[in-house]
């Protein structure tokens, strides 16, 4: 009896062996029937339909804007109104009352980097009361830019006045410009811009209720570029209407709350070396 029952025990043991071998292979061929599938129906999220998505993205097209039509736009008080809201899309404090709004502006070799140090020295510093806050032409921090300064580079109107056998070369890229563009408009386009950015001071000031601090790298620019051309006059009359205090670094070391660093008042502004012949 005790043999008769570990034969039937070890018999039932078998069945149930092969059984799970058979459900297993079961399981197996419904999972390989069914992932592709599941792949298949996802034109958007799966891993292979992403790869094949990257594969067939566009090359990069540069934006060939009418220099007219630019110039149009940048020179309408609305366009300082746009760049004023994207920056406070970015950090509100930028229109809250009470916030003290650096501007900073730079021209000439060395100097970028000079306004970097001092808009992240400000904007990255200990919490301050009142909160502090600094922005320039090209976006509301260092680090994050205007979408309208984002269209002026996809424009490239510098490169696009360069012309050679009626092409323009763009990223190594030969290209027809329907729009060509000379290199005074390319100045004034970007000096219009300058002008609009600076023309902020006035919506920082009826929001904040304080003036502008406008700091400036300038030493070494030239008397025909875009900050002694467009933006030192319109920070002259930003200065005159009380919407802006302007300061000048004596080096380009200069420390945002030192201020024996600075020059202060448009009247004493750095003398720009000649422009070029």
């Amino acid at each position: 009896m005790w043999s008769g029952w570990v034969a039937q025990s070890e018999g039932s043991l078998l069945m149930r062996k092969y059984s799970g071998i058979a459900l297993l292979l079961v399981f197996a061929l419904a999972v390989m029937l069914v992932l592709p599938l599941a792949g298949c129906g996802s034109s958007t999220t799966g891993g292979a339909s992403n790869s094949s998505n990257l594969s067939q993205e566009e090359p990069y097209k540069p934006v060939f804007t009418d220099p007219a039509e630019k110039l149009k736009e940048t020179s309408s008080p609305e366009f300082s109104e746009d760049l004023y809201e994207e920056a406070v899309a970015y950090e509100p404090l930028l229109k809250t009352p009470g916030t003290q709004v650096t501007m900073g502006y730079w021209s000439s070799k060395g100097n970028h980097g000079s306004l970097v140090r001092v808009l992240d020295t400000i904007n990255d510093g200990p919490a301050t009361t009142p909160p502090r806050k600094a922005v320039w032409d090209e976006g509301a921090t260092s680090s994050y830019q205007y979408p309208e300064y984002d269209t002026m580079l996809e424009e490239h109107w510098y490169e696009r006045y360069v012309v050679k056998d009626g092409k323009v070369k763009i990223f190594g890229v030969t290209y027809t410009d329907p729009h060509p563009v000379t290199a005074d408009q390319a100045d004034a386009i970007w000096g219009r811009y300058s002008q609009r950015y600076a023309d902020m001071a006035k919506l920082i000031r009826k929001a904040t209720g304080v003036p502008v601090r406008a700091v400036c790298f300038v030493q070494g620019a030239k008397a025909n570029r875009v900050f002694y051309k467009y933006e030192l006059p319109e920070l002259t009359t930003l200065e005159q209407s009380g919407d802006a205090q302007v300061f000048f670094a004596k080096t380009q070391d200069a420390n945002p709350d030192n201020p024996a660093d600075w020059i202060t008042g448009t009247a004493n502004a750095p003398t720009p070396v000649p422009a070029a012949p």
